[in-house]
C-alpha cells in the first residue's frame, strides 16, 4: 500500500499546478451544467430572494432619483414574514438594477458567475492561510461535485455560506498562529473577521451557532495565550469584530422587528418549523390548516389572520401554534423524526438536480444529462461524507496545526448538525457543511496513514506555549468526538 501511495504521489503534479487544473475542471463543469438550469424558473424559496432583489433594486433607483422609497414594497418583499435572511437578495440586486426584467437564463448565468467569483476569492484566501493543498481540496470538493455546481446557479445561499465559512475558519487558524506567537490580531484582521461572520449569517441564518462557537474560541484563545497589554489589545480587536458584525446585522434586525412588531435577531422560522417537523400537523393551526395552501404557508396565513384579529404579532401567534402542535410529542417520535432529518440532511445530495428544471421538462438529451449528474453526484459524494463522519470519531495529532484545524472543524460541524434537531432538513443544507466535510475527511485519511507508518503521529517537537496548547487540545478533541458519538447512541436508543 505504501508503494502505491508513493507512486501516485510521484505522478501527481505540483500542488499549485493541480490547483489550476482543478479550477479549469470546475469552470468546464459549470459550462456543461448551465444548460440544465438556464430555463429553470425560480423554485420555492428562490422566489422570495428574487422578489427581495427586485425590491432592493427599486430602492437603489429611488435613492439615485432622490425620491422616497416604497416602504411597503420593502416590508412585503424583503422582510416578508422574517423567514429569509436578505443575503442572496442583496447579491442579486445589481442584476435587477441593470436588467429589471431579467429572464431566467440571465438570472441563472448571473448567479453562476457570482458563485464562481466567490469561489475564486475563497480559494485564494484559503491558499494564503492554509496552503495550496487545502485550496485544491476546496475545489476538488465540493466544487467538482455535479449537484453542488448545479446549486451554484440557484438563489439559495447554502453553497455560498459554506464557501465563506471555510474562509472564516482559515482566518481563525491564521489568527491563532499569531496568538501563539504572542501577537494580538491587527485591527484590519478584526474587521475582516466581522465582515466574514456577517456575510455567512446573511447567507444562512442557521450558521449563527457556528459563528457564536468560533467567536467564543477566539476570545478564549486570546485570554489564555496572551498576557498584559497584548491581551487587552486582542480583546479590543475582538470587540471591533463583534461591533462590525452587529452594526451590519442591525439594519435587518431593526427592519424585521419593526415590520413584525416583535424582536427579531435573524429569522423567525423556528416555531413553525418545529411544529411542522416534530408536531402534529393536524393541530398546527389549533386544528387543521387550510388544505389548499402549501405546507409551509398554511400556518403562516393562519398566523397572519389571527394577528390581524387580535393585534398580537404574527411571530407570537406562531410560537403559540407551535407549542400547541408539540404538546403531545414524546421522545420516540422526536428521535425518529430527527433521524429522518439527519438522513435528509446528509444522504440526498442530488435532489435539486430534479427541482431546478424547466417547467416543460428537459427533453430526452436533458433527461440523460440529469441522470448522469444525479448518479455521479452520489458516486463522488458518499466517500467524502463517510470519511468526514469517521473523522468525527477520531482525533488528529500529527501536528499542532492539525489539532487546531481538527478542533475548529469538529466544533463547526457539530454546530451545523444542530439543525436537524430543531428544523426540517433537506437536500440543500449539506452544502453549507460541504467544504468542512472535505477538510475533515482529508485530515482523517492523512492521520490514518501516519498512524500506520510512523511510530509517533506527532511529527514536530513542541515547546513552551505550543506544547501546553497541544496538551490542552487533545482532551478537547476527544470530548468533541465523545459528544458526537453520545448523541448518535442516545438518539438511536430513544428511537427504539
Amino acid at each position: 500500500m505504501t508503494g502505491v501511495v508513493t507512486r501516485v504521489a510521484a505522478r501527481m503534479p505540483r500542488t499549485e499546478v493541480l490547483l489550476v487544473w482543478l479550477l479549469v475542471a470546475h469552470v468546464v463543469l459549470k459550462l456543461l451544467i448551465y444548460p440544465l438550469t438556464m430555463h429553470a424558473p425560480a423554485y420555492n424559496d428562490e422566489q422570495q430572494y428574487y422578489d427581495g432583489a427586485r425590491a432592493l433594486s427599486n430602492l437603489v433607483r429611488d435613492v439615485f432619483a432622490f425620491t422616497a422609497p416604497d416602504g411597503a414594497e420593502l416590508e412585503r418583499n424583503v422582510v416578508g414574514s422574517g423567514w429569509f435572511m436578505p443575503g442572496m437578495a442583496i447579491l442579486m440586486t445589481p442584476l435587477f438594477v441593470v436588467f429589471p426584467d431579467a429572464a431566467d437564463p440571465l438570472c441563472r448565468a448571473y448567479l453562476g458567475l457570482a458563485n464562481l467569483l466567490v469561489l475564486l476569492w475563497a480559494v485564494r484566501s484559503v491558499r494564503n492561510r492554509l496552503g495550496s493543498g487545502y485550496a485544491a481540496l476546496l475545489v476538488a470538493f465540493p466544487a467538482l461535485l455535479p449537484s453542488w455546481v448545479l446549486m451554484s446557479f440557484t438563489a439559495y445561499g447554502d453553497p455560498l455560506s459554506g464557501v465563506v465559512l471555510i474562509v472564516l475558519v482559515a482566518h481563525v487558524v491564521d489568527m491563532l498562529r499569531k496568538l501563539r506567537a504572542g501577537e494580538p490580531p491587527a485591527w484590519k484582521e478584526a474587521v475582516q473577521l466581522g465582515l466574514l461572520a456577517i456575510t455567512v449569517l446573511y447567507l444562512r441564518s442557521s450558521t449563527s451557532i457556528v459563528l457564536a462557537v468560533l467567536g467564543s474560541v477566539t476570545l478564549v484563545a486570546a485570554l489564555v495565550l496572551l498576557k498584559g497589554v497584548q491581551r487587552w489589545r486582542a480583546l479590543g480587536a475582538a470587540a471591533v469584530a463583534g461591533v462590525v458584525c452587529l452594526m451590519l446585522l442591525a439594519p435587518w434586525s431593526i427592519a424585521a422587528s419593526k415590520s413584525l412588531d416583535t424582536r427579531v435577531v435573524t429569522t423567525t422560522t423556528v416555531p413553525i418549523s418545529l411544529a411542522n417537523t416534530f408536531g402534529d400537523r393536524e393541530l398546527v393551526c389549533f386544528g387543521e390548516c387550510d388544505p389548499d395552501s402549501y405546507l409551509w404557508f398554511r400556518p403562516l396565513r393562519y398566523a397572519r389572520e389571527v394577528s390581524r384579529a387580535t393585534g398580537e404579532s404574527e411571530v407570537v401567534v406562531e410560537q403559540q401554534m407551535s407549542d400547541y402542535a408539540l404538546r403531545d410529542l414524546d421522545r420516540r417520535d422526536y428521535a425518529r423524526q430527527a433521524w429522518w432529518n439527519i438522513g435528509s440532511y446528509l444522504f440526498i445530495p442530488a435532489n435539486f438536480v430534479r427541482y431546478i428544471a424547466p417547467e416543460d421538462g428537459r427533453g430526452p438529451v436533458g433527461e440523460v444529462a440529469e441522470r448522469v449528474v444525479y448518479w455521479s453526484t452520489y458516486l463522488y459524494y458518499v466517500p467524502f461524507l463517510l470519511f468526514a463522519l469517521l473523522s468525527m470519531l477520531f482525533v488528529q495529532l500529527r501536528s499542532l496545526e492539525s489539532q487546531i484545524l481538527d478542533t475548529l472543524v469538529k466544533l463547526s460541524l457539530l454546530a451545523l448538525f444542530v439543525q436537524p434537531f430543531v428544523h426540517v432538513a433537506g437536500s440543500r443544507y449539506w452544502t453549507t457543511a460541504g467544504p468542512l466535510f472535505a477538510v475533515a475527511g482529508a485530515g482523517f485519511l492523512r492521520e490514518s496513514y501516519l498512524r500506520r507508518h510512523h511510530a509517533d503521529p506527532v511529527r514536530e517537537r513542541l515547546e513552551g506555549t505550543d506544547a501546553r496548547l497541544s496538551r490542552w487540545l487533545k482532551p478537547v478533541q476527544l470530548a468533541l468526538s465523545g459528544v458526537f458519538a453520545t448523541v448518535i447512541v442516545v438518539l438511536g436508543l430513544m428511537a427504539i
